[in-house]
């Protein structure tokens, strides 16, 4: 009961903190997260020590945290941001990829990740006036249940992970479904190579899409100069050529090449806590 009052009160009161404090606040939230949890600190030095070894160092782990903590704090104050001020604080870059791709009339599947201000793909759409279908996992925590309201108050429509058949009507209704495809959290993925080792990578994008027509644009959230900038590439060119698993593969390679590139870019705002590569 003590902490479903605590979370109801943050959620209050996140959204009046001004933009000022957010950043300094971030710093001794994600620091504090990071002296407290020993085996995330752990899982993130590793992960560095493949994306970028010339950089990986304990305060290069801390700053994941700290990026951590202002995506959280993001999450529950841009809400409160009018969709045109909110549009005039994000750089578009690559924005004619994800209109021509909508242009088909097919249903568009965003495909992002765990990377720098993780919702502000999302946001950015809905802004725009996109209908944007999130999968979301089963809620287990109060946090969890507060950010899934923070999600719905921007207007982005959730369904849960096991309800394939809402993906499908959103497609069909020529919505946006956006996915973070770099984490195979449920253990479905491909195993292709990701900075140079194999590693399972999420391919029910990939599967989606071939089986629907659906384009799919990579799309990813970062931070520039202070600066919100949210990148669309062209789509991934998906072949069907009859063995559904050799496309999927192919497919999830695809898309592995080009968020290898995003990550590389910004190794300090990839929040991923996990290991993704088994020791050798």
């Amino acid at each position: 009961m003590a902490t479903s009052a605590l979370v109801r009160a943050a959620e209050r009161a996140l959204p009046l903190i001004p933009n000022g404090v957010s950043a300094p606040l971030a710093e001794v939230l994600g620091t504090g997260a990071y002296l407290a949890s020993p085996r995330a600190r752990a899982n993130v030095m590793e992960n560095l020590r493949v994306i970028a070894p010339e950089r990986a160092s304990a305060g290069l782990v801390r700053q994941v945290f700290v990026e951590q903590s202002r995506n959280y704090l993001e999450v529950f104050h841009v809400p409160h941001i009018a969709p045109d001020r909110l549009l005039a604080s994000i750089e578009h870059r690559g924005w004619e990829h994800f209109l021509a791709a909508e242009a088909q009339g097919k249903g568009v599947v965003v495909a992002s990740a765990h990377l720098g201000p993780i919702s502000v793909v999302g946001q950015m759409l809905n802004a725009h006036g996109y209908e944007v279908v999130l999968p979301v996992e089963a809620e287990h925590s109060d946090f969890q249940r507060a950010v899934n309201r923070a999600r719905r108050g921007m207007g982005l429509q959730l369904v849960p992970t096991e309800t394939p058949l809402a993906v499908y009507r959103a497609l069909r209704d020529k919505k946006v479904f956006g996915v973070l495809a770099d984490r195979a959290v449920t253990g479905v993925g491909e195993r292709v190579a990701f900075f140079g080792r194999e590693t399972l990578i999420p391919s029910a994008h990939i599967a989606l899409a071939l089986r629907t027509g659906s384009p799919v644009v990579p799309a990813f959230s970062g931070r520039e100069n202070g600066r919100f900038v949210a990148s669309f590439e062209p789509p991934l060119a998906l072949i069907a050529t009859g063995d559904r698993e050799a496309d999927v593969r192919e497919g999830v390679r695809k898309w592995a090449l080009v968020l290898e590139r995003y990550v590389r870019g910004a190794p300090d705002q990839w929040t991923v806590f996990e290991r993704v590569w088994a020791e050798r």
